[in-house]
Parts: structure tokens; sequence; C-alpha cells
């Protein structure tokens, strides 16, 4: 099976997945396959006891319920992704951006940490590499993956501070999560957009999601390439 029949089942079967689970499919599934990442991103997923509970302006509720969703999708997702590719992919990461009604899942694998950064990516590095510092500390580790032309994933390790270590180890993993979204997303968005043309296009949206335990984060950013509206594939 090749990479673009790989990319179509795998969205077919997320598409189905998420269907079974959220009670509502997705509008839109487009998957971009590497040799160390899997990048599934969705578009139009907001079921409509969501849209009551956004309403009432119930965003807590909204994150919490999808982080139990997703505590079920995942496991099958791995394995179906593990079949579809022959590798093993360790690590997952999600992110949903209720406002736009959009989401990503990111797998990677540890070989992500080996990548050699050709110049273009460097740029990128430098530039993550500085807003982390200014709101966090330098990390250990920026690797920057342009998947498509509308799709940059960005890895980073070793970002953590005392404070952030001390709030996960007490048990307060979501108020953390969501904290350092909020923060960082913010500022990531604001750094991108003053460089887009490191990216080659407008900032459509931007993702990012933890791994506390092992110290790890990856940051999803949707361009719109030269401004022009092309799907992802």
């Amino acid at each position: 099976m090749n990479i673009k029949e790989q990319q179509k089942e795998l969205a077919g079967f997320t598409a189905g997945l998420l269907r079974k689970h959220f009670g509502k499919g997705p509008e839109g599934v487009f998957v971009s396959i590497s040799e160390a990442i899997v990048c599934i991103y969705v578009r139009d997923l907001l079921t409509p006891v969501e849209k009551v509970l956004l309403e009432q302006e119930q965003y807590a509720m909204v994150y919490d319920t999808r982080d139990t969703l997703m505590e079920k999708c995942l496991p099958e997702l791995k394995k179906q992704i593990e079949k579809w590719t022959g590798r093993d992919y360790q690590h997952f990461f999600y992110d949903w951006d209720i406002k736009t009604n959009g989401g990503v899942i990111v797998a990677t694998r540890e070989t992500i940490i080996a990548l050699e950064q050709m110049e273009y990516p460097q740029q990128i590095n430098e530039l993550v590499a500085m807003i982390t510092e200014s709101i966090q500390k330098l990390p250990n580790t920026v690797k920057t993956v342009k998947l498509n032309s509308r799709t940059l994933v960005i890895y980073r390790d070793g970002i953590l501070v005392d404070i952030e270590k001390e709030i996960f180890n007490l048990g307060e993993t979501e108020v953390l999560r969501r904290a350092k979204s909020k923060l960082e997303k913010q500022a990531f968005r604001k750094a991108f957009d003053k460089e887009s043309h490191l990216l080659e296009g407008a900032v459509q949206e931007v993702f990012a999601d933890w791994e506390f335990e092992s110290d790890r984060s990856i940051i999803v950013v949707i361009i719109d390439p030269l401004n022009k509206l092309k799907d992802i594939g």
C-alpha cells in the first residue's frame, strides 16, 4: 500500500472512528504521513450537544468531554496506523480549535529527534526556540517538518520550567494544559503572522499539545499557501 492509499484508508477510518465515539463524524479529514509523523487534520466536528454547551459558554465541559472520548479513540487509531504503515508511532497528541471548528491528531516516532534539518526549517526552529524561551525556557530540541504546503509540524522537548513540573506532579494536568495552550498559541500565532514569509503562506490555524510526563510538545500550523486555498494531501 503506497502513501496515498495509506492516507485515504486512514482518513476514512478516522472519520468513522470519530463518528462512532462522538455521535457525529467530521465534514473533512485530511491525512499526511511521513516516516516520523502522522498528522490528521479534522474539519467541522462540532456536535449538536457541543453547540448547546458553547452557547452557554461551557467551554471546559466541551474540552473535558472530548478528552474522555479521545481516550477511547487513540488506542484504536494507533492500532490502525501501525497496521497500514508498518511502523510503531509511540507518542500521540491532539488539539481542537472550537472557534474554527478544526482539530488535529498527531502521532510521532522517536526518530523525529534524529531528523536532519535543512536551512529552511532551521529558521523556523530558531523562531520557535526564541518564542518558547520568552514565555518559559529554551527548548532542548526543536525540529520542524513541513509535511505538505499546508501542514507544518514542530516538535519540542525540554520546555517545562520547575513550577510547571510541580503543577503536573500535583495532578493539575488540565489546568496546566489550558493555561499553556492559551499562552503559547497566542504567542506563536502572533510570531507566525509577523514572519509569514518563513511559512510561505498565511497562518490559518495553530494547534499545540504536550506530553508532560516526557516533557515533549507538538505544534501544528495549518497554512494557507500564498493565500490560495488548497486541500491537504
